[in-house]
């Protein structure tokens, strides 16, 4: 039985959070083969956001850094208890119907699942959005050599050690960008699964193009910079001698 932690980063979600949860119970049961855990994460909310996340079965915790969706998420991912860790948003944008071919796509070899909206199409996107989403994941392309179609979607499943075996800064949106580039670190493949991304049920949207557009770059330049060259290897394995040492490498 493999575990999955399902984070949904929550600030003021009361008008969707109901729906997303509401039809994740109608989905987890049909996972033969997985136990899943939902974490809602309550990202400073000033409504019954947490209220109805209790009520609906969801575990709840909260962001006790300052607000932003990659300091939900990193709550998230260190409450998380599963094998695989899985984000997706709380504004019913994202499908739950989804989560059998994010599973599926969870190979031998494969570290990171990304739903595609430019292949699944996306209700919500605005031409300017929808550019600047072309740009930013062409950027990351030429900065690690990876080029995804749409590397920016919050729609993500991993395997727990590419959050585990590194240290996450990212306060906001970024932190999309930072968890691609670790898994390129540990050598996994990155793959992308279709998906289609509803309109936004209700609430307000929490991203700005040019406030958080900004902060995607520098996170891109900045992770180029680093590079993402495997991380090093424990020192007690490092010493074997290398006709021992089997590679671990897998192509992306």
């Amino acid at each position: 039985m493999i575990k999955v932690s399902l984070i949904i980063p929550a600030k003021d979600e009361e008008a969707t959070l109901g729906n997303v949860l509401e039809d994740l119970n109608k989905v987890i049961p049909t996972l033969d083969g997985y136990e899943m855990e939902v974490i809602c994460v309550d990202d400073h909310s000033h409504d019954r956001t947490a209220a109805i996340a209790r009520a609906m079965g969801a575990r709840v915790v909260e962001n006790r850094r300052k607000p932003g969706k990659g300091n939900a998420l990193r709550a998230g991912f260190e409450a998380a208890t599963g094998d695989l860790l899985m984000m997706m948003d709380a504004d019913y944008s994202h499908r739950p119907e989804d989560i059998p071919a994010f599973l599926s796509a969870m190979r031998e070899g494969v570290g990171l699942v990304i739903g595609s909206r430019v292949f699944g199409g996306s209700e919500e996107y605005t031409h300017v959005r929808a550019l600047g989403n072309v740009f930013l994941s062409g950027a990351l392309g030429l900065s690690v050599g990876r080029y995804l179609s749409d590397a920016l979607n919050g729609y993500k499943l991993f395997r727990r050690d590419v959050f585990t075996s590194f240290t996450y800064t990212s306060g906001t949106f970024e932190i999309e960008i930072e968890i691609i580039a670790n898994a390129l670190r540990k050598q996994y493949r990155v793959v992308e699964v279709v998906t289609h991304e509803r309109a936004r049920a209700g609430g307000q949207m929490k991203s700005r193009v040019v406030r958080h557009g900004t902060r995607f770059l520098m996170r891109i330049i900045w992770e180029g910079i680093k590079g993402v060259k495997p991380v090093a290897q424990p020192e007690a394995v490092a010493s074997v001698a290398p006709e021992k040492v089997q590679s671990t490498g897998v192509g992306r």
